[in-house]
């Protein structure tokens, strides 16, 4: 009888009852210990000689970089979405052997970390348009200056005064900015920090975090906005020029590119060197160690050219130079491949749009027969030019500086460009009404080349011309690229525990394990993107006012029943609350759209004014002020930043949630959660550091060498494995001296010592200082009977 009043809830979408606790769980480890070296460790409190096991690495490098994936063009002679910028991110880590605490290492240690990319040394030429791109840099009316190129353009709203550790001077001025691209121009295949792709050493951020730089609000007294790009204790290489091509298979003109040449997961690589730069060795080898830098181009290409969806409509509505554009480049180039003229093609179909629904004159100049600089005194379009966007720093609508066309206040960019492609592709999903265009739009290339045929890959989500092939089936099973088919959210093999609260349990049981049709199935599906990016993210950030983000002390939703969240974020409305966590478009409603078009960014701060009448900013939670919303402060509202992404602690039980946001101010808020990235659990280490970075989170799917879409993860996360089959997240085998439960020996004789999921508890309780403590001390702090609770109540 309960199993059938349980279905019914689920046909009916209706919240399921919070889950009692189970009985008991299975407290051994998820992988075996036998491949790795035995030791004896005299336990100091007992005075026993314990059975344990070294860590598998001397050291680990544990590398990882800070966004999903960058979707970005690699020919930005036509226009620039989103600015080249891929990171190496990493953290260095001394393992404790025989018994003893493993150590994160700093400069302090007189250690470097060297950087670099197998098989990709450069990027300009024949895998990039970049700095051969003209554009009038310091509006002089001329794009034949030195520097006059787009790599410099797109990142001259951005500056600093003496260097990238946030120093302002006391008599600082307008005139004494100096602005990345402007006055200190960008080396050719290198990032705004001038980092080369080639390689290098990573540089440290500090206890305060790194790569500080700066840029100007919408409010005219609010100047000198701080923009901290690198997370606390982390080294990294920022915002490198990165493409899909490797050297060795890039033979040929930039024009001769196909689908087949992508491969989107490219390996980053780290070595541990002496501070004279000496690699330092474990076992005779190099201390060396892969990850992942993702990177792969927007699909505008399959729906903006040829037969494609929104070619078709351009044509019928009298647009036909995207038409021009592709006859140009297939007369003129014999070795013009298709995909390379109707990725030039879809450019011009673009920008024709934009001209006839907005207005602007992008094509004013446009030349089908000349042979370069094809817009003319134009140059290339710099989306972000109108379009504020948080991701590159540009707050400002229209862009300060811009040249070659007018401009005008526009909405954020993120914005624009979602709730567009919502509306125009509102038929575009699957049987379950879900979306397929997110997935559609985003790169869905595969790390194999020959997965990248779009009609012969029978996973792909559309053809070569932006077709759904998911209409009559779910999306879930489709995949290739950004997210789906790629990280645990996503894996059907992943095991509890999942460590869920109320809403995640919802979640697993309405989404996760329905079918297209909304039927139970014994296997996960997992999420979609709208799952967790949507209006029920959003207003749970809202709700926050926490004091404690760990134990969630204070006000939050977070640790509340379904039914309780429902009733406090959609009026007690069931359909209203399944738009917000689980969107759907049916029967003409389209909560995508609505989700996008109608956002309204959080209150940022207060604003009052002292005695004086002077601007007086106060936080956002204040008694007294005004309230001002990031909408009157960045023309990117709040988007990719704290208060619109989704967040860990929205699914998961406490304290698998992010930390407490204020130390990054604006990019994320106090008493609010902070953004996964800049996120730190078991003392200093980043989230990240143990569980990949979002969108790519170990373990990813894993369906052979041929099939698998993100090899190189997979591959990346048996470098910490302890029996060369668990995939992760890192365990505490990687750094410490274990017991034979996977427990570090610095719990023996401690509850914990005998229960390795308890023990996975205690050190995401642990936060920045905790891994000081000692061990009588952090077990007063973080008690067993509490982290046992915590696997009872959220084991899935």
């Amino acid at each position: 009888m309960l199993l059938c009043v349980a279905l019914a809830l689920l046909a009916s979408g209706l919240p399921l009852p919070a889950r009692a606790e189970i009985a008991s769980y299975d407290p051994n480890p998820p992988f075996r210990l036998d491949r790795l070296e035995p030791v004896a460790i005299k336990d100091e409190v007992t005075h026993l000689t314990l059975k344990a096991y070294q860590p598998k690495n001397p050291y680990n490098i544990l590398i990882n970089y800070e966004l999903g994936m960058h979707c970005v063009g690699f020919d930005i002679s036509y226009c620039c979405v989103i600015p080249p910028y891929n990171s190496f991110q990493a953290q260095a880590v001394q393992s404790g052997r025989n018994g003893n605490r493993p150590r994160l290492l700093s400069p302090a240690d007189q250690v470097k970390l060297y950087y670099f990319l197998r098989d990709n040394t450069y990027s300009e030429g024949n895998k990039m348009k970049y700095w051969s791109v003209l554009k009038d840099v310091n509006g002089n009316g001329t794009m034949s200056d030195p520097g006059d190129n787009m790599a410099n353009y797109v990142w001259e709203h951005v500056f600093i005064y003496k260097d990238l550790e946030g120093t302002i001077p006391k008599d600082w001025s307008i005139e004494k900015r100096i602005h990345i691209g402007k006055d200190l121009e960008i080396p050719v295949d290198a990032g705004p920090s001038g980092k080369p792709l080639a390689g290098g050493y990573l540089d440290y951020a500090g206890d305060q975090g790194g790569d500080i730089v700066f840029t100007d609000s919408l409010i005219p007294d609010v100047k000198n906005v701080r923009l901290t790009l690198t997370a606390a204790n982390v080294w990294d290489a920022l915002g490198l020029p990165l493409t899909a091509f490797y050297d060795s298979r890039r033979k040929g003109t930039i024009r001769t590119v196909t689908n087949k040449d992508f491969q989107p997961y490219q390996y980053s690589t780290v070595q541990l060197h002496d501070k004279e730069g000496k690699p330092i060795l474990a076992n005779g080898k190099p201390v060396q160690f892969i990850g992942t830098n993702p990177v792969d181009i927007p699909n505008c290409v399959i729906c903006h050219s040829a037969n494609g969806k929104g070619a078709k409509l351009a044509k019928e509505a009298g647009m036909t130079l995207f038409e021009k554009e592709y006859d140009y480049w297939k007369k003129n180039y014999p070795d013009e491949s298709d995909y390379m003229a109707r990725l030039s093609s879809s450019s011009i179909n673009l920008l024709e749009i934009h001209d006839k629904m907005f207005q602007t004159q992008f094509l004013k100049e446009y030349n089908p027969n000349a042979s370069s600089n094809r817009l003319g005194s134009v140059g290339s379009v710099n989306c972000a030019d109108c379009h504020g966007d948080n991701v590159s720093g540009n707050l400002q609508e229209p862009r300060p500086g811009a040249t070659g066309y007018p401009t005008t206040k526009a909405k954020p960019l993120a914005s624009s460009i979602h709730a567009a492609h919502a509306s125009f592709l509102a038929d575009m999903n699957d049987k379950a009404g879900r979306t397929v265009s997110c997935q559609a739009c985003h790169p869905t290339h595969w790390q194999n080349p020959k997965m990248n045929d779009f009609e012969t890959n029978p996973f792909q989500i559309t053809d070569s011309y932006g077709n759904n092939k998911f209409a009559d089936s779910d999306q879930r099973i489709a995949g290739g690229g950004c997210y789906l088919r790629r990280d645990a959210h996503t894996n059907p093999d992943v095991q509890p525990p999942f460590f869920l609260n109320s809403l995640g349990n919802w979640y697993l049981e309405n989404v996760s394990k329905r079918d297209e049709n909304g039927k139970p199935i014994p296997q996960m599906r997992g999420l979609t993107c709208t799952n967790c990016h949507n209006q029920l993210s959003n207003e749970l950030y809202k709700w926050d006012d926490l004091d404690d983000v760990v134990s969630q002390k204070g006000k939050t939703l977070r640790d509340k029943g379904v039914e309780e969240i429902r009733k406090a974020v959609a009026g007690g409305e069931i359909q209203r609350f399944l738009e917000m966590a689980d969107p759907r478009i049916q029967n003409g409603n389209n909560p995508v759209y609505t989700y996008y078009a109608d956002h309204k960014g959080a209150t940022l701060v207060h604003a009052s004014k002292d005695k004086e009448g002077n601007l007086k900013l106060l936080p956002w939670n204040a008694s007294e002020g005004s309230p001002v919303s990031y909408d009157s402060a960045s023309g990117g509202s709040d988007w990719w930043l704290s208060a619109s992404e989704p967040k860990c602690a929205t699914c998961h039980a406490a304290p698998f949630v992010e930390s407490k946001g204020g130390k990054y101010f604006p990019i994320d808020q106090p008493n609010k959660y902070a953004l996964y990235r800049y996120s730190k659990a078991h003392g200093a280490l980043s989230c990240q550091s143990c569980h990949e970075s979002i969108h790519g989170l170990y373990p990813v799917r894993y369906e052979g060498e041929a099939k698998t879409v993100d090899l190189t993860t997979h591959q990346a996360a048996l470098q910490y494995s302890p029996d060369g089959r668990y995939a992760g997240p890192v365990s505490c085998v990687a750094c410490h001296t274990v017991n034979q439960k996977g427990v570090p020996t610095l719990l023996a004789g401690t509850d914990y010592a005998n229960d390795y999921w308890a023990s996975v508890v205690l050190l995401h309780y642990m936060r920045e200082g905790d891994e000081k403590l000692p061990v009588k001390e952090l077990l007063r702090k973080y008690p067993y009977p509490a982290s046992r609770k915590v696997v009872l109540q959220s084991w899935q």
